[in-house]
C-alpha cells in the first residue's frame, strides 16, 4: 500500500471514536434537535435524563457516568458548537450564492456583449451589401446612359452625314397663324439663359395641358417618370428622357437659388436627383 492509495475515511472514523462509542457529547450532537422538538419549549428534566444516560451506558469525556451539572454543561457546549457550525454552513452557502450570482452576471454580460457584437457585425455586413448594390446600380445606370448617349451621338452623326449629302432646300419660314377662338395659345416661361441648359427648356408650352405627373411614361423608352413637373419650369413633354429633364431643371434651380435651403421639398428632391444621376452635373454647376 502506497501513501497515495490511503484514503481519509480511517482518520475521520478515528476522530469520531475519540469521544468513545457511548459518548454523551456525540449522542447530544446527533439527537439535540429531535429532543428540543419533542419537548416543544418545556424544561428538560435533567434528573430523569441522567438516570437514562446511566442505564444506557453513556459517559462523559472521562468515561464516567455524567452528573446533572456535567450533562447541562455538555448540552450547553453542544448547542454553542452546533450554532457555530450552522453559522459557518450559512456563510459558506451565502458565499457560494454570491459567487454564483457573480458568475451568472459575468456570463450574462459576456452573452450580451457577444450578441451586440454579432448584431453590429450583421449591420455592418448589411450596410456593405447595400452600398455594393447601390454602387452596382449606379454603375449599371452609367453604362446604360453611356450606351444611350453613344447611340444618340451615332444617330446624330449619321443624320448630319445624310444631310450633307442631300441638297439643301431653303424654305421661307411661314408666319405663325393668328390664334382663333378655341385654339391653344402657346406661352414661354420666364427662364434665364444658361449655357448648360438645352434649347428644349425654352420651348413654348400649352398652359391648357395638365402637368406631367410621377408615374407617367417617357416618350421613347416608355419608362415611368420618377418626378412630376415643377411649376414654373420646363415640362417633361419637351424631353425624350427624364435624365435630360433633370439636367436642365437642375441647372435652372441652381441658377435661381444657389442653395438647397431655399428650395421647396419637391425642388430639392429634383435637384438632388440631378446631382446624383446626371454625369458631370455637379462639375458643371461648380465651374
Amino acid at each position: 500500500m502506497t501513501t497515495m492509495s490511503i484514503g481519509i475515511e480511517g482518520a475521520l472514523t478515528a476522530l469520531d471514536d475519540a469521544y468513545g462509542a457511548a459518548s454523551l457529547r456525540a449522542w447530544m450532537e446527533q439527537h439535540r434537535d429531535a429532543l428540543l422538538k419533542h419537548l416543544d419549549g418545556r424544561r428538560i428534566n435533567w434528573r430523569a435524563l441522567c438516570e437514562w444516560f446511566a442505564s444506557a451506558g453513556l459517559t462523559n469525556a472521562k468515561g464516567e457516568t455524567p452528573s446533572i451539572r456535567c450533562a447541562q454543561l455538555t448540552w450547553h457546549r453542544v448547542g454553542k458548537w452546533l450554532e457555530r457550525r450552522e453559522s459557518r454552513i450559512a456563510e459558506r452557502n451565502a458565499h457560494a450564492q454570491r459567487l454564483e450570482v457573480i458568475r451568472e452576471s459575468e456570463k450574462a454580460t459576456i452573452e450580451t456583449e457577444t450578441r451586440q457584437k454579432r448584431e453590429a457585425e450583421a449591420q455592418e455586413k448589411a450596410k456593405l451589401r447595400d452600398k455594393m448594390a447601390c454602387a452596382e446600380r449606379a454603375a449599371e445606370w452609367q453604362r446604360e446612359n453611356k450606351a444611350r448617349v453613344e447611340q444618340d451621338l451615332h444617330q446624330a452623326a449619321q443624320q448630319r452625314a445624310a444631310n450633307k449629302q442631300a441638297r439643301p432646300q431653303i424654305r421661307p419660314t411661314p408666319p405663325l397663324p393668328e390664334p382663333r377662338d378655341g385654339d391653344a395659345l402657346l406661352v414661354y416661361l420666364d427662364l434665364p439663359k444658361i449655357d448648360k441648359v438645352s434649347d428644349k427648356a425654352y420651348l413654348p408650352y400649352d398652359p391648357s395641358l395638365p402637368p406631367v405627373l410621377e408615374g407617367e411614361l417617357e416618350q421613347k423608352r416608355l419608362l415611368p417618370f420618377n418626378f412630376s413637373d415643377l411649376p414654373g419650369y420646363p415640362s417633361h413633354r419637351n424631353y425624350d428622357y427624364e435624365f435630360e429633364w433633370l439636367r436642365d431643371v437642375g441647372h435652372l434651380l441652381w441658377a435661381k437659388h444657389g442653395t438647397t435651403e431655399t428650395m421647396t421639398f419637391a425642388e430639392s428632391e429634383v435637384f438632388r436627383a440631378a446631382r446624383n444621376q446626371v454625369p458631370g452635373f455637379w462639375r458643371d454647376i461648380s465651374s
